[in-house]
């Protein structure tokens, strides 16, 4: 079995990059467009580190690299984005510590924490399976054309 931790740390380098850029091109379009962009960084970042990965390896993750690739960047790109919220909000909050307290206010109120649970969970969740189902057959098929 393959070491797959400089793979996780190239999918982290390449998806905050991305999302730092479609970040700001986020912030340029009507937000019904801009909750699009959300996820092409880390759908762009998945494809680039399986083509690093066939190139390397040679072949196609097994079963077991195949679920921990899916965890582990589901982890990574939740955990930079959950990091990424805090230190937003305590950059905001040294100038106005009001900031902090609607902060902690409304994640004590229920309905705003199941809206941003569903809210999360209707990207992580396709997120998940389409990254689950790229590293398997989708994985094979390319494999077999770059290896030829």
């Amino acid at each position: 079995m393959v070491s797959l931790t400089k793979y996780y740390l190239w999918f982290f380098i390449i998806c905050l990059g991305l999302t730092l850029v479609a970040g700001v091109i986020a912030a340029l379009l009507p937000s019904q467009i801009a909750g699009v962009v959300t996820a092409l960084p880390y759908l762009i970042a998945i494809i680039i580190v399986l083509k690093i990965f066939l190139k390397q390896q040679g072949r196609a993750p097994t079963q077991q690299e195949r679920k921990k690739f899916t965890l582990a960047y589901t982890l990574i790109f939740w955990g930079y984005n959950f990091a990424g919220v805090l230190f937003g909000i305590f950059m905001f909050s040294r100038k106005d510590p009001e900031v902090w307290l609607y902060f902690t206010t409304y994640m004590q109120n229920g309905k705003f924490l199941s809206l941003m649970i569903t809210m999360v969970m209707l990207l992580a969740i396709p997120l998940y399976l389409i990254t689950y189902w790229f590293y398997g057959k989708q994985a094979q098929r390319m494999a077999a054309k770059l290896i030829k």
